[in-house]
This record gives structure tokens, sequence and C-alpha cells, in this order.
């Protein structure tokens, strides 16, 4: 009976596993992909040797009277420890895509999940055989592997679905600039000398402050200055211009056309303010409070229905 309950539970899993990959373009790019990412290997024929090896695993482990199936199924799922080890040790976020589009980060539960299932084709392969395969063929044995019939399609039928609602979970989420600071970032102390020679600090930003860095010679920095000024903010504004050294005055042009804004700061390239606000790249607009970033963006609206800071 363990036998018959070892075999029906790894071919579930296996077939579970290669319908998952082959039922969609999606899914078994998404699968090479994650080979490709963990193995500096051609990841195409690995994808395909994987999806002949769980087909054959299903085939062996179908057949009575054979431990083959067992042994594909334990090289297999041997090998897929080894890459989760390969994604933990190498600090690699490479998703599971054992069961096509979807799936977790690779780590500790997806060795644990392998083990047992290694234990249970392991537990099978070294079993007696029955004498005859009607005798385990039972009222109460076909009870039995029905039962782990439905428990496995249902643990696997819960795994899709959960990492599916992930997937749409993430893709419902608007797109940020990655270079971006994210809300909620603490600003770092800092200082810098405005145009009229008042240091710019970190103890400035204690109530609703608009910081827009800008830089000479950026036409998004442009597009976006002439929206502000189009519109004058409620709330404090603070420009910290990027100075050309070689254009002062394309750099006194900027400085002026945001003097109407409010304070202005010019900086270097790599000024110690751009790192305590974490901006890397230009225009970068920011609502602050209390020190705090609440909102970020490159244009306005990139801040559709978030309330504008008022002073």
């Amino acid at each position: 009976m363990l036998d018959l309950f070892a075999r029906v539970l790894l071919a579930v899993v296996f077939l579970v596993a290669f319908a998952g990959k082959v039922r969609s373009r999606r899914g078994f790019a998404e699968f090479r992909d994650s080979i490709a990412a963990l193995v500096p290997l051609p990841a195409r024929p690995l994808a395909v040797a994987v999806l002949a090896g769980e087909a054959l695993a299903v085939v062996l482990l179908a057949v009575p009277g054979t431990r083959l199936g067992y042994g594909v199924a334990v090289t297999l799922l041997v090998t897929f420890c080894g890459a989760v080890v390969l994604a933990i040790t190498g600090r690699k976020s490479v998703r599971c895509k054992c069961f096509g589009a979807g799936g977790d980060v690779l780590g500790l539960k997806h060795l644990v999940r392998n083990g047992l299932l290694i234990a249970v084709a392991a537990l099978g392969a070294f079993v007696p055989a029955p004498v005859s395969w009607e005798e385990p063929l039972t009222l109460l044995t076909i009870a039995v592997v029905l039962l782990a019939v439905v428990v496995a399609l249902h643990v696997l039928f819960t795994y899709g679905l959960v990492a599916r609602v992930r997937e749409l979970q993430e893709n419902s989420q608007p797109k940020r600039e990655s270079n971006l600071p994210r809300p909620g970032l603490v600003i770092k102390p800092f200082s810098v000398a405005d145009t009229s020679g008042v240091p710019f600090t970190e103890a400035d930003l204690d109530g609703p402050v608009q910081v827009g860095f800008f830089s000479v010679g950026c036409g998004p920095c442009r597009t976006l200055t002439d929206a502000l000024l189009a519109d004058s903010p409620a709330a404090r504004f603070v420009s910290v211009v990027d100075g050309d050294p070689g254009d002062p005055e394309a750099t006194a042009r900027l400085v002026e056309k945001v003097g109407a804004l409010g304070r202005v700061a010019v900086v270097g390239t790599d000024d110690p303010v751009l790192s305590a606000f974490e901006v890397m790249a230009y225009p970068t607009l920011l609502y602050t409070h209390g020190g705090v970033v609440t909102a970020s963006g490159t244009k306005l609206a990139d801040f559709a229905g978030v309330p504008a800071p008022v002073a």
C-alpha cells in the first residue's frame, strides 16, 4: 500500500509541475528564465531536459513492479534542491517556477518541500513490493489512495492560487520609477547654503515642505518647473539646483526661474544633500512632512490623488 501511495503522490506532483510549465508560453518562458538566473548554462535545453524528466517520471511511476520511476523522481528532486541552495547561497531573488508562472522566491521552505518528496520516494522505493497487485487494491487501499490524490491536488491548487493572487496584486500596483526616493524614507542629516547664504538643513523639514531637484539643461526639468510656476505650491518650496560650472549663465537663469517658487540651493554633482534625499535622477519632486518623504515623482501627474502639502 505504501508503494502505491508513494507512486500516486509523486506522479500527481510531477504531472501538475509538467502541466504548469507547458500549458502556456509564459509558464515555460518564466521557468527557462529562472534557470538562466541560477546557472551559467544554456537555459532552454536544461528546461526541456527537466520537462522530459518529469514526463518520464510520471510514466515510470505508473508502471507497477519497476523502481525506475523513483530513481528519476529522486534525481529531479535532488537537482531542484541544488538549485535552491544556489539561490540561497548566492543571495539571488529567483522565484520558484516549478509549477509554471507565479511562485515565491526560492528559500528554505522549498528545500523542505523537496526533502519531504525525496523521503516519500525513498519510502516507496525500499518498501517490499506486493506479491500481487490485486492484494493491495482493497477498498481501504483505494480510499487511502484517493484521499492522497485529493490532498495533493488541494495543496497544489492552493499553492497555485496563492501564487496567482500574489502575481495579480503585484501587477495591480502602480509602477514606480526605481530611482525615486520611496515614500516613508527618513531624510538623513544634511546642510547646504541657499543662494542667500542661509543654511538649508533637515531641521527646515519640520512641517510640510516640497523639495524639487533640477539640473541645468534638463528638458523634463524645464517642463516640471513650468508646471509648478503655473500652479504655485501652497507649501514651503525648496529648489535644489545641480549647477553647471561650465555654463554659469544657464545656471543663473534656472536659479532665477525656480526662485519664484521659494528658496534655492545650488549644489554640485556629488553633493551630500543628494545622498540625504537618495536622489539619483533629475527632475525629482518630493512631498515631505516632518523630515519624511510622503510622495515622490518626476512630473505633477505622478501625484494625482496625493494631497499636496499645505503650509
